[in-house]
């Protein structure tokens, strides 16, 4: 279908509250889309039934399970490798909201309904590292290792509206935590969630050079073409809440002595700082909080990706292929 012809076409569509968007392009799911209680998820699978630990792909905050596509492959030709598209996110349909502890039970459950089933070895990139360590401890007997590729740490600091002032500033997100963290809904979904959505736009710069023109497409379709959609009031992740959970009960969240490699980019450029935060002193607390993810666990090691930025599966995607086949060979040899 021609560009022009998909614009049209989401011109005079509308979103139907059942969210069956994936249907109606010519983009349909690259992986295997799963039943999850009422509503799909998409799984992209390779290696099938390999020997040893299952490896489990988090994406991190606004990316797909496609971001993992340079690393998947290489992985799956000696583990069955798995990235998840989160509810809402790529190819994956609306569940019971957006909340990272869902996310966690909700993986979970579409890994069983996929017959992915335990060990695993779970990997995350940026705010799926916290998915990937929120996963770990929930299920531990079910882990064998953990790759955290330049994971989000709980005491992060991001560039935050303040309401007060009218402007953005740097601050420590989980200091603006102000709501409760919902419980997890663990019931099917029997009735059609209410759909909202806006026209996203991504400059992606140079970040899909290495990525194949089928998946190019794929990524400009869904960024650039489909409209984002959330379900109205049940947007919010609670990142803010579950980061302020995690921080004043560290030794909760902890992975005892599970295998745990912490990739860190080696390159990436300093972020702009203001009156609260100089450029310097981000890129200072950003270190620290590498560093302290080894604490984690007593069995750890960090590797420092010499020519990445914040998106080392892309930057350097041999880096963490490397990382995964040593937990998986460790984990063989037990």
């Amino acid at each position: 279908m021609k560009l022009k012809s998909l614009i049209l076409l989401f011109v005079i569509s509308h979103l139907s509250t059942n969210y069956c968007i994936a249907q109606i392009s010519d983009f349909p799911a690259p992986g295997e889309l799963f039943d999850n209680g009422g509503y799909k998820m998409h799984l992209l699978i390779e290696g099938k039934n390999k020997t040893g630990p299952n490896v489990i792909f988090f994406h991190g905050a606004g990316d797909i399970a496609l971001n993992w596509n340079l690393v998947l492959p290489k992985v799956g030709q000696f583990a069955t490798a798995v990235a998840i598209d989160q509810n809402g996110e790529g190819w994956s349909e609306h569940g019971h909201g957006a909340a990272l502890n869902q996310q966690v039970y909700d993986s979970r459950q579409v890994l069983r309904k996929a017959g992915i089933n335990p060990p695993y070895i779970v990997v995350g990139h940026s705010l799926g590292g916290i998915i990937a360590n929120l996963f770990a401890v929930e299920f531990k007997d079910e882990i064998a290792g953990v790759v955290l590729v330049d994971a989000t740490h709980p005491d992060v600091v991001l560039k935050i509206y303040n309401k007060e002032s009218k402007k953005m500033e740097w601050k420590k997100m989980r200091l603006t935590a102000n709501d409760s963290i919902p419980p997890v809904i663990t019931t099917p979904i029997t009735t059609p969630k209410e759909i909202s959505s806006f026209q996203g736009r991504k400059d992606f710069g140079n970040k899909l050079d290495k990525f194949s023109e089928e998946d190019k497409e794929r990524f400009q379709w869904i960024y650039n073409l489909r409209p984002w959609t959330y379900i109205k009031g049940q947007a919010d992740t609670y990142e803010a809440e579950i980061f302020q959970m995690m921080y004043e009960n560290y030794e909760d969240y902890s992975l005892s002595e599970l295998p745990l490699i912490v990739i860190t980019g080696g390159a990436k450029e300093p972020k702009e700082g203001d009156e609260n935060w100089s450029s310097e002193s981000l890129m200072n607390h950003s270190i620290s909080l590498q560093k302290n993810l080894l604490t984690l666990s007593s069995n750890s090691e960090q590797i420092i990706a010499k020519n990445s930025g914040h998106h080392i599966h892309i930057d350097e995607p041999e880096v963490v292929v490397v990382a995964i086949k040593k937990l998986i060979n460790d984990a063989n040899k037990k």
